[in-house]
This record gives structure tokens, C-alpha cells and sequence, in this order.
């Protein structure tokens, strides 16, 4: 009986890996069509430039990212990186503020974004756009103060986000420090670990195991080949389906998770007693 179950799950498991090497090349194809030409649909920009940069592969790429947008895809075929770098400001003054530099240091290749120290009027304003393309598979680490980000075709993902909405597709592996804004995650072929501070959360077809602790918001994951653990639940619903492994949740109340096809063993906190005598 136990060599069955054994054969079932590694067949459930190359079945997700397939599905997720699919999900990937689709994701890369996706996010191709948006460059550069068609860069980002831009808000109303006063004063604008635009920078390229170059640089070789290093296998592994820094990107500190101020208030912007931000794009990085991974491609196939590519041994280089390249940045394409939208300025835009209220002034030209601020707009002589703004940097953007792309250096190799350590084996590592880095991406760097300055900004004006001047504080302006409530309408000044001073932002960077950026389009990365890097070779497919090379690990990413990025830490974005504002805007909105996306990431897809590329390995290890480490990202510190302050706010503005997330996707991350057809990645290797994700660990997340969010503070605010939707989340979206799909198609990771390693572990995903996300620590969120308010915004719906949705992660799919995961191929490791997947570790939440989350402020506010939903929570929602589907297509998990390993655990889902949840080690604080926050102010909203959480939803879990089609997991082949356990599924774990250390806090929160019992009456706000929904799960099915759970293949693992439960192990969730005790339904809250109704009546005077009940306890939290």
C-alpha cells in the first residue's frame, strides 16, 4: 500500500513539474512583449530622459529600486543584462537628481538608483521606470521602496517591497518581505517563504513548500507539491487547495480557513466554543 501511495505522489509531482516549466515559458513570452518600446504605461511625466545601460551575465543580479516601476524578465538566449531606465520628474532640476548606474562587484552584477535629497512642494515629484532583461534562470535580488513590480523567467528570487502590487512568475524560488499591495505568485519551481503586510495574497502551482505570515488581507493557494504552513493568519479568509503535503497553520481562527484536497495531515488551531463560557 505505502509503494502505491509513494508511486501516486511522484507522479502527481511530474505532472506539477510539467505544468510549471509550461507556466514558465508562457510567463516569459508574456512579459517579453512588453519591451522596451512599450516600456510602461507611464502617469503624466513633466520632464523625461531615458538611459540604456549594458552589462555581462554574473549569474546573479542586485537591483535597488527607489519609487518607480519596475520589470525584470529572463531570457532565453541572453548573456548579458540590460536596462532600459525611464526618468521622470516635475522639474528638471529634480529630474538632474535622478541616477541610475549598473556595476559588477563581488561576482554580483549591481543596479543602482539615486534620488534627490530636495524636498519639493506636494506636486513635485521625481520617480524611475526600469525594464531589466537578464539571461533566463539568473537569481535576482531586489529591494523596492514604491510602485509596481514584476518579476518572471528567473531563478532565486529575494525581494524587500514597501508597497505598490507584486507578480512573480516562472521563478525558481521566492523569498518575499512585502509591506503593502496585492501579491501574485505562479509557477515556482523551488520553495516560496512570504512574509506580508496587508493586500491579498495568491499563490499557485508551487512545486517546493510555501511558508505565510501574514498581516491583513486574503490569503489564497492552489497547486502546492509539497507542506503549506501558515504561521500567522491575519485580518482575512484564508483558502488552500490541492496540496500534496501537509497543511500547517500555527494561529489564527479556525473559522476563516477553507481548504480541500489536502493530501498531508491537518494541523489547524481549535473552533473558538460559543456561549458565555467560551474562550478566544
Amino acid at each position: 500500500m505505502s509503494e502505491a501511495k509513494g508511486v501516486l505522489a511522484t507522479g502527481r509531482l511530474l505532472a506539477r513539474s510539467g505544468k510549471l516549466a509550461t507556466a514558465a515559458g508562457v510567463a516569459v513570452a508574456a512579459w517579453a512583449g512588453l519591451l522596451p518600446a512599450t516600456l510602461i504605461a507611464q502617469d503624466r511625466c513633466q520632464v523625461r530622459d531615458e538611459r540604456r545601460l549594458t552589462g555581462g551575465a554574473t549569474g546573479e543580479v542586485s537591483i535597488d529600486a527607489g519609487a518607480g516601476k519596475l520589470i525584470v524578465v529572463g531570457r532565453e538566449g541572453t548573456d548579458g543584462i540590460s536596462v532600459v531606465a525611464t526618468l521622470c520628474a516635475s522639474s528638471q532640476d529634480r529630474l538632474d537628481g535622478l541616477q541610475v548606474t549598473l556595476n559588477e562587484s563581488g561576482g554580483i552584477s549591481r543596479i543602482d538608483t539615486d534620488y534627490p535629497n530636495r524636498r519639493g512642494s506636494g506636486r513635485s515629484y521625481a520617480r524611475i521606470d526600469l525594464v531589466v532583461e537578464v539571461p533566463a534562470g539568473t537569481n535576482v535580488g531586489v529591494d523596492d521602496s514604491s510602485g509596481s513590480a514584476s518579476l518572471s523567467g528567473v531563478g532565486a528570487v529575494h525581494m524587500r517591497d514597501g508597497s505598490g502590487g507584486l507578480t512573480l512568475r516562472g521563478v525558481g524560488s521566492v523569498v518575499l518581505e512585502d509591506g503593502s499591495g496585492s501579491v501574485e505568485i505562479a509557477g515556482v519551481t523551488g520553495d516560496v517563504e512570504v512574509e506580508d503586510g496587508s493586500g491579498g495574497l495568491e499563490i499557485r502551482e508551487v512545486a517546493g513548500d510555501v511558508i505565510v505570515s501574514d498581516g491583513s488581507g486574503s490569503i489564497e493557494i492552489e497547486g502546492v507539491g509539497g507542506a503549506v504552513r501558515i504561521k500567522r493568519m491575519g485580518s482575512g479568509g484564508v483558502s488552500v487547495r490541492d496540496v500534496d503535503g501537509d497543511f500547517v497553520v500555527s494561529s489564527g481562527r479556525r473559522e476563516r480557513i477553507r481548504y480541500s484536497d489536502i493530501r498531508g495531515s491537518l494541523d489547524l488551531p481549535p473552533a473558538r466554543r460559543r456561549g458565555r463560557g467560551s474562550q478566544a
